[in-house]
């Protein structure tokens, strides 16, 4: 346990609630919504609880402009770090060396959160899920727009796999047979 991880708010503390409140509302995104129940979106994971919560006890209730450059470098880390890992598995499967673009945007009137991209997909996952499983379909997306080349594929079916936010997180899910063909790195 972390000195951190004994002061993290609960979901249902006045003061943490109020301060998704005034995020919400300040950056146009739904964080006051009941985020300890919904797990099949990125708001409701727990690891974007996590992340959340462990903000507020870093941080304190952060004006909105601090969260949004907090928020955006928080995506541009885990982005990068997610389509590092991919590009790995992308050369070892293929034999070919690719290069996919992780930019960031600061903060603006258009994306008051800033706007972290893999190729041309949009990066809007808080937890580590949710931006790896986003992260995964910018490496897929810009390898078939680019090269035409559809990866990864199931070793069974070989058909297409698409990234998906499972109970045991991030995972490539084969297109035909809806099983589960490998982890995510998140």
């Amino acid at each position: 346990m972390t000195a951190d991880e004994g002061h993290l708010p609960s979901p249902d503390d006045p003061a943490f609630r109020d301060w998704l409140r005034s995020l919400s509302e300040i950056l146009d995104i739904a964080l006051d919504a009941d985020i300890g129940t919904v797990l099949e979106t990125d708001l409701g994971a727990p690891d974007t609880l996590a992340f959340l919560r462990t903000a507020f006890a870093r941080n304190g209730a952060m004006p909105a402009l601090y969260f949004a450059e907090f928020l955006g470098e928080h995506r541009r880390t885990h982005a990068e770090r997610a389509v590092t890992a991919l590009l790995g598995q992308v050369r070892r499967d293929t034999g070919r060396a690719f290069d996919i673009p992780v930019r960031y945007e600061w903060p603006a009137e258009r994306e008051a959160t800033g706007q972290v991209t893999v190729g041309h997909e949009p990066i809007h996952g808080i937890g580590a899920v949710g931006i790896a499983v986003e992260a995964a379909e910018g490496v897929q997306c810009h390898l078939a727009d680019r090269d035409r080349l559809v990866w990864p594929l199931c070793p069974t079916h070989r058909t297409g796999t698409r990234a998906t936010r499972t109970a045991a997180g991030a995972a490539w899910v084969c297109r035909a047979g809806a099983h589960v063909v490998a982890s995510l790195p998140a």
